[in-house]
């Protein structure tokens, strides 16, 4: 009962008492926001294939499994954000495929695309039908991947750009990567993860 003759101390009179606390309010709801802002409404790619799994498992098809995808040749597309469709009226160019020549493959340019990522699709190709002579491993690849970026140049692509990457230098390339030795080839593995 001695409490009676004092005040009762509020919440916000303790707040105002400490800075502290209110700031560690302010950095939770400034954390909190942005987990829920980037969040949003992605899937993660795992969900997708258990979400297909599970399609086939009961038969069930969803309204986005019906649905058919847009003709190729349309100037205007309809895209969903945030649940709100959205027309996009400017004109994406359509990118070339890749091609095989007698020299070489020929490389096509997509959005975000240096020199090093149409060597990279050129080696894999090469890969892919031909015998290395060694095991080549992803070490192998990068070092493969940078000879054929360092002969080729460094210089910014378009997209739709083409670029011939001869079969010459991928096997040069590949010959070169094989006499690494085992401290260049530890070295190279710092830069392995490019390739997951």
């Amino acid at each position: 009962m001695a409490d009676e003759g004092q005040p009762q101390e509020g919440f916000a009179d303790r707040i105002k008492e400490s800075p502290r606390t209110v700031s560690a309010i302010i950095i939770i709801l400034i954390v909190a926001a942005a987990i829920y802002a980037f969040s949003g409404d992605q899937q993660q790619p795992g969900d997708s294939q258990q979400e297909t799994a599970g399609q086939q498992a009961t038969g069930e098809l969803t309204p986005s499994d019906t649905a058919s995808p847009a003709p190729a040749d349309s100037s205007e597309a309809d895209v969903m954000e945030g649940g709100e469709i959205v027309e996009q009226n400017e004109e994406t160019p359509a990118v070339p495929a890749a091609e095989r020549t007698g020299q070489g493959y020929v490389e096509v340019a997509q959005a975000g695309d240096g020199i090093t990522h149409l060597a990279r699709r050129a080696t894999t190709r090469w890969l892919s039908e031909n015998q290395a002579g060694f095991t080549v491993t992803d070490e192998h690849r990068i070092y493969i991947e940078d000879y054929i970026q360092n002969r080729l140049g460094n210089q910014g692509l378009e997209v739709g750009e083409q670029m011939t990457i001869s079969f010459d230098l991928i096997s040069e390339a590949v010959s070169s990567a094989q006499q690494l030795s085992d401290s260049q080839l530890q070295h190279l593995s710092q830069y392995t993860s490019a390739l997951q």
